[in-house]
């Protein structure tokens, strides 16, 4: 009995071949699964009854995700990663090289090594649903395509197309897929089967179906120009600068396929092959390969719901949602709901509010419309699923209420009363703060036990983290029905327990502190934005404070500081900037427009504030201690909220700090990190710190996991009390 390869005898020359593989939620390669496509492949060309094959996906929202990468941990050495790669490539190639028409239907994602069988198809058709995903994303798990993807991708498109797609594993939907060249035509789901009918019949008759599909407008002397040795190797040249410019050497993936591309040019084809299965197996053992590995498992792991919650809700189930608020991040988390397809209320207190919040979700949806991520239709449809309004009407139905309003306390509970009151008992009622203790907020309102705080990260359309936020009154069934909204939304969630700035800004405000005080000592300030971005942070701490806004940057540190005591005490930047917007009524920004500088202003008050501390002769610093006095901290922070149970193991800090702040994602996260370098060592570098610095003592906690030698919660909590 076949695995995932699923057909009856052929019908007037066509064999359809249904993709589902058994007892599995998507379609993924295996070993196995691909022996059994070999198998198929020597049948249907020794069966003279088959004339042509229509491949489609059995399962909704999956053609084929990609490679079964539970496999790569069995890939010990580079003889076997290797094996593996041609492996898949031969079985490929011996699909592309039937004398047989094939024909790929894709529904659903269409991933890595699904696009790849799907390039060995001769036709490729693809539908128009919101779930329709093509790409090839072996980047982001420090790898390049292995079975064929560098070699027909680029022969199909022409190499000035492939070598973004490759590059950055960027997914493209039905229409843009078709734009590219990837697939030959996009229709609606339910003419799938019809179309490739019609494909197959065409060939059979005329011995190709190309005249079915509109040509390409592109001018026949650019194919010329780009198909020019100069103009590939110039691109190349263009990409190997952007590469090391946006990773700074970090990911060798990147690199490892512009080489491929490269030596390409200039090999066979069999030889490109070889190429690629090579490049496959020497990073298939790099660090930084098993860094983004381990992430994607902890990802996929995150979509599940802990066992500890205790119940369970599907996330199918979320049809009607409402938002309060409509500012842009409310407007963006109501478009998030409509997108997904759940009718959503978007509530202001005035017409002229809501109305901005509308103009605000149609700008966002032209966006996309323009950018062939959704089509028209798609457009309409989801900003008709928003029904905006002044009052509460409607809410009695909703499966979950998310407030976006003001960070006032007053403001957020006279809300909750008044939702309280037009909601159902059932209906999960969220708070967006990201500054206020959701237990606060739920103080006094009927039915505590369905509150929770769900922490959308700006702009919510983009940001993929959501932090679920647990009081001691939540239940267990509101927890489960967030969870499923946040996972409907398209979110990787992280449960978090109710403290001042949760995880991440209880994690990121040290950070961003710290920045400050190194401000002082420091001789040039781009000096600790050249350790940060080089140590593999997206962007340096002291950008990162413009981008937060320097005003919500200072008021998370006085948060923090309430919450938290002297290992918070806010740097004397914040103080000085304060004085400055006082002083001349502006809000400053640290950085000059080129971002190259501080403004003349800030750098006015830094010298105050050295002078101040006494540390006129500001030293060089070395990026050691920079990126130890940025970094530490956080680890710290993290070793604490482990012992008090705000986060259940030290994974889910990793997770959360790599999608919510951009932390080094090829260094794991922050406790990937601290192990690697050692938990002795931090503890004695911070001990050392803390003789000129208190604040950057370490912390009981930190010293408690430094003895075990792990982040084993259960035993350091156990100790604690």
């Amino acid at each position: 009995m076949t695995e995932m390869w699923h057909h009856d005898e052929p019908k007037d020359g066509i064999l359809r071949v249904t993709i589902d593989r058994q007892n599995k939620p998507v379609n993924a390669l295996s070993r196995s699964i691909l022996q059994e496509l070999r198998e198929l492949v020597q049948m249907i060309h020794g069966n003279s009854a088959i004339r042509g094959v229509l491949f489609q996906s059995g399962k909704a929202g999956t053609f084929i995700a990609g490679a079964d990468i539970t496999e790569f941990e069995d890939l010990t050495g580079e003889a076997a990663a290797k094996e593996a790669a041609q492996f898949g490539q031969s079985v490929f190639r011996e699909l592309e090289e039937l004398s047989k028409p094939t024909v790929a239907l894709i529904s659903g994602a269409c991933l890595g090594g699904g696009l790849e069988f799907s390039l060995a198809c001769d036709y490729r058709i693809a539908d128009t649903a919101p779930k329709t995903k093509l790409g090839l994303p072996e980047v982001q798990l420090g790898l390049i395509p292995g079975w064929g993807g560098t070699v027909r991708l680029p022969k199909l498109v022409g190499l000035i197309e492939a070598l973004p797609l490759i590059l950055t594993g960027k997914q493209l939907n039905g229409l843009r897929a078709r734009s590219k060249g990837v697939v030959h035509d996009a229709v609606p789901t339910e003419a799938l089967d019809s179309v490739g009918e019609k494909i197959l019949k065409a060939h059979f008759e005329h011995g190709s179906a190309k005249r079915l599909f509109r040509k390409s407008k592109k001018p026949g002397w650019r194919k010329a120009i780009e198909n020019s040795g100069l103009v590939k190797k110039y691109a190349l040249n263009k990409a190997e600068q952007q590469v090391r410019k946006e990773t700074h050497g970090h990911y060798p993936a990147p690199l490892a396929i512009v080489d491929t591309l490269r030596k390409g040019l200039s090999l066979s084809t069999k030889q490109k092959y070889d190429l690629e299965a090579s490049t496959i197996a020497k990073l298939g053992g790099n660090a930084v390969t098993k860094e983004c590995i381990r992430l994607f498992f902890l990802s996929e792991e995150a979509k599940k719901i802990p066992p500890e919650v205790g119940a369970d809700f599907d996330s199918k189930e979320i049809r009607q949602a409402a938002v309060l608020g409509a500012g842009a991040m409310g407007a963006g988390i109501a478009l998030l709901f409509a997108k997904k397809g759940v009718d959503v209320r978007l509530k202001d207190i005035k017409p002229e509010f809501v109305a901005n919040g509308v103009k605000t979700v149609r700008k966002l949806l032209d966006k996309d419309t323009k950018r062939k991520k959704l089509t028209k239709i798609e457009a309409r449809d989801a900003e008709d699923r928003i029904s905006p309004t002044v009052d509460y009407r409607g809410l009695k139905h909703a499966d979950v209420v998310v407030e976006a309003v003001l960070e006032v306390m007053d403001i957020k509970q006279q809300v909750f009363r008044e939702l309280a009151e037009a909601t159902n008992p059932q209906t999960v009622l969220a708070t967006n703060t990201s500054s206020l203790l959701v237990s606060e907020v739920a103080e006094g309102i009927p039915y505590p036990e369905r509150i929770v705080g769900l922490h959308f990260f700006n702009p919510p359309h983009r940001m993929p983290l959501v932090e679920i936020i647990r009081t001691k009154h939540t239940s267990p069934d509101a927890l489960a029905k967030a969870f499923a909204a946040v996972t409907r939304l398209g979110k990787t969630p992280v449960i978090v327990g109710d403290c001042a700035g949760f995880l991440v800004n209880r994690l990121l405000g040290p950070y961003m502190n710290e920045a400050g005080f190194l401000l002082a000592e420091v001789s040039d300030p781009l000096e600790l934005e050249k350790a940060a971005v080089d140590f593999g942070m997206p962007m340096g701490p002291l950008a990162l404070s413009d981008l937060v806004g320097l005003e919500v940057a200072a008021h998370v540190a006085e948060n923090l500081h309430e919450a938290y005591g002297n290992r918070m005490k806010p740097a004397p930047l914040w103080g000085l900037l304060k004085k400055l917007r006082e002083k001349e009524g502006i809000k400053p920004k640290l950085f000059d427009e080129s971002g190259k500088q501080l403004q003349p202003a800030v750098m006015k008050s830094v010298l105050e504030m050295r002078r101040d501390a006494g540390t006129m002769g500001a030293r060089s610093i070395s990026q050691e201690e920079i990126v130890d006095r940025l970094v530490f901290p956080i680890v710290n922070e993290a070793a604490m909220c482990l012992q008090e149970g705000i986060v259940r193991r030290s994974e889910d800090v990793d997770l959360a700090m790599v999608f919510g702040t951009g932390f080094a994602p090829f260094r794991g996260g922050p406790m990937q990190y601290a192990l690697s370098v050692g938990l002795d060592r931090i503890v004695s570098k911070m001990e050392a710190m803390s003789s000129k610095h208190p604040h950057l003592a370490p912390s009981e906690a930190l010293k408690r996991f430094a003895a075990q030698g792990n982040f084993q919660v259960n035993s350091v909590q156990q100790a604690a009390s």
